[in-house]
């Protein structure tokens, strides 16, 4: 476990401008062009009763309409169990199951609690050879996303998603400004 950098929050304020920049440019990418190795859902929030949030709906939706067009031959779902069971990786292979994708083109990631740790275990488990990925996400969490992805050894391509989440104005800001934030953190060494 890493020890508590008191230096961090002073860092983290040095970067708030650049990542609050890339944030929004993140927000504003439109998809890559594929094919890739792989799609990689990120996790979010299961509610009460095992019911996907309208986050990880949108997303796990989003990469079974991905895969059935050939954008890549695997798809990975993350995120571990949080609040509610079960964990976020197994609730969005039950929707990708009941879009059409078998269970043979998905692999689960369920030990991850954070983004980071959705791209950090997902590269420990696929293959050395599979270095394109599709980055499943929202706008406001893309930039984030991307280099996560870049610094654990991806060569990652925006998939945007709407989502609930980015679709109301005041859910929009908020996000943003929560990612904001988070990014600032992540470039300061977090």
């Amino acid at each position: 476990m890493r020890r508590w950098d008191p230096a961090l929050p002073l860092r983290a304020v040095s970067e708030i401008g650049p990542a609050f920049r890339d944030v929004w440019a993140g927000a504003r990418l439109p998809a890559d062009e594929g094919p890739a190795d792989a799609i990689v859902v990120l996790g979010a929030t299961v509610l009460p009763g095992g019911v996907a949030s309208g986050s990880l709906r949108a997303r796990a939706e989003a990469a079974a309409a991905l895969w059935l067009a050939g954008g890549a031959p695997r798809i990975v779902t993350t995120g571990a169990h949080h609040l509610n069971p079960p964990g976020e990786a197994v609730v969005a292979r039950a929707i990708l199951l009941g879009k059409g994708v078998p269970d043979a083109a998905i692999t689960i990631e369920d030990k991850s609690r954070n983004t980071k740790g959705n791209l950090l275990f997902t590269r420990g488990i696929l293959p050395a050879e599979i270095v394109r990925v599709w980055i499943v996400t929202e706008p406001f969490h893309m930039a984030r996303a991307l280099a996560i992805a870049r610094d654990v050894g991806f060569e990652p391509l925006a998939w945007p998603v709407d989502s609930p989440a980015w679709g109301r104005p005041g859910s929009r800001l908020k996000h943003l400004v929560r990612d904001g934030v988070s990014f600032a953190f992540y470039r300061a060494g977090a």
